[in-house]
């Protein structure tokens, strides 16, 4: 049973017990671009095949894309699409891409060695993080789309 389905059951409503809960197109839409016939698929995948190991979450008024990033303490902005948009398979992808930019920069922030100019060094001594440069924020290049809370 998908999430939506469930979301249904628990109201108060018996109006809507009386006939299956019908999901909207854009949840078809998800199931698609991810190649799978399950919410639990699309989770898997999404998590599989990014580089960063991004997340989907399902709510009942759409879906919201992030990712969290190893060696720091925060992640990358989310981004929520709505069922009511009727979004497409390009704005699930152009979502991930926007997810991949911004945990790949924050990685290298927080993780990769630099010389004290910030030149990036493989027998650098310290990070971006530990000099104390501010996180990059990538975000900005995608104020176009709406952006939640950040990961965590």
């Amino acid at each position: 049973m998908s999430n939506i389905s469930s979301m249904h059951e628990d109201a108060l409503d018996p109006d809507k017990h009386l006939w299956p809960v019908e999901p909207p197109e854009s949840y078809q839409v998800v199931l698609d671009f991810f190649s799978a016939e399950t919410e639990e698929q699309c989770k898997h995948r999404i998590y599989k095949y990014t580089d960063c190991g991004a997340w989907i979450e399902f709510k009942e008024s759409g879906i919201v894309i992030g990712s969290i990033v190893e060696g720091c303490d925060f992640g990358t902005a989310t981004y929520p699409l709505y069922y009511s948009d009727d979004f497409t398979s390009a704005d699930i992808q152009a979502r991930i891409d926007a997810v991949e930019k911004e945990a790949s920069a924050i990685w290298e922030w927080a993780n990769r060695p630099c010389d004290k100019n910030g030149k990036w060094r493989r027998n650098g001594r310290t990070t971006m993080a530990e000099q104390g440069c501010d996180a990059p924020d990538t975000s900005y290049e995608y104020e176009h789309f709406e952006q939640g809370e950040r990961s965590s």
